[in-house]
């Protein structure tokens, strides 16, 4: 009973661990993209 307790809890994890880490990457490619283009457009 605690296994299958415990299975979905740890799948509920890494989904959520998932979720964070696309959610960061997105994110700072957003910031670094952002960056750039004010930076071109600062020299520009």
């Amino acid at each position: 009973m605690s296994k299958v307790k415990l299975n979905p809890e740890t799948d509920d994890v890494g989904n959520t661990f998932k979720i964070i880490a696309i959610s960061l990457t997105v994110v700072l490619n957003a910031v670094v993209f952002i960056w750039f283009f004010l930076f071109s457009g600062l020299i520009n």
